[in-house]
């Protein structure tokens, strides 16, 4: 991807540049330091220690709902589809150019933007893979159970979900395979990871295009998707029946179990069938997110891509 594709190009003139504070002076947003509050004078009837006190809990709460993205596809589709968003961005000299847009936009909104080096960028995202572009934003918090059951009420759009997952960069891949299948929920128990700096950069984008639900109990989770028409797919080595054997359901939630132990009893309880994806056997298992790739591809072969998740 050249510089000029990433956000339409275009440069930012001068004029349009908001002063560029050093590292040093800004206070890090990553982990603020509490510093200590400015003693009043005396005879002062406003007491500052507990007002400033207040203002630090609300700050650790606001950030709790904002995350640091970095990676330029994630950082092109956070300023593409969730430009209002964003709380401030951080940029190199090189990819200052191709940032034009977004920056015109950050400067006409009051919102800040900083050039900073390689090495500044490196410290603040805490990664050697920034790609030159961060977006410090607010992040969209996973749903519940009933905000799932909403969001499927009348609908046929295909499900996946997560039992133990836990590997961030697995995270991210299948939300970068649920997008790109059309696939718009991802569901999980209340252990689900939440969005992570780096798997919304592992997603290239897709994180974006796909909603997350926790559930505090998946298994009733489960039971309310079957009365509602949802057939539960899961897969296991042990399976009898090959992914390619027999039609998959159009209306279907495949389960993918963890990394290390699979799928727990309690769900493999309410599994409606199980299918083996077949191989040489050479090694023990397919990673989770290759799995979810051939799960959602040959669904998207009998059925057509699903329906997307609208960001409008």
């Amino acid at each position: 991807m050249s510089k000029s594709d990433f956000l339409g190009g275009g440069r930012l003139g001068p004029a349009t540049k908001s002063p560029i504070v050093p590292l040093s002076k800004r206070q890090a947003f990553l982990t603020p330091k509490n510093k200590k509050p400015i003693a009043p004078e005396k005879n002062s009837v406003a007491p500052l220690p507990k007002k400033r006190k207040l203002l630090s809990k609300e700050r650790t709460e606001q950030a709790k709902n904002e995350l640091l993205y970095y990676g330029r596809r994630i950082c092109h589709k956070i300023a593409a589809v969730r430009r209002e968003d964003i709380i401030r961005v951080y940029c190199t000299e090189e990819t200052l150019p191709a940032l034009g847009p977004v920056l015109q936009w950050c400067s006409q909104q009051r919102k800040a933007y900083h050039v900073v080096s390689n090495e500044e960028l490196e410290r603040i995202t805490q990664s050697v893979h920034h790609e030159g572009v961060a977006i410090l934003a607010l992040v969209e918090p996973s749903g519940s159970s009933e905000d799932l059951l909403a969001f499927v009420d009348g609908e046929t759009a295909p499900l996946l979900i997560l039992d133990g997952v836990q590997n961030p960069h697995n995270l991210g891949t299948i939300m970068r395979v649920m997008a790109s299948f059309g696939w718009p929920a991802l569901v999980g128990s209340s252990e689900l990871p939440t969005l992570s700096a780096s798997a919304a950069r592992m997603s290239e984008g897709g994180s974006a295009y796909v909603r997350s639900f926790a559930c505090d109990d998946l298994a009733t989770t489960l039971r309310a998707l079957k009365k509602r028409g949802y057939r539960i797919v899961g897969t296991s080595s042990r399976a009898q029946t090959s992914l390619y054997a027999q039609p998959l359901p159009k209306k279907c939630a495949f389960v993918l179990g963890s990394e290390v132990s699979g799928m727990s009893d309690m769900i493999r309880k309410l599994i409606d069938e199980e299918r083996i994806i077949p191989t040489t056997g050479q090694v023990d298992s397919l990673n989770v997110s290759v799995a979810s790739g051939l799960l959602l591809g040959e669904h998207m072969r009998l059925h057509g891509l699903g329906p997307g998740r609208s960001l409008s």
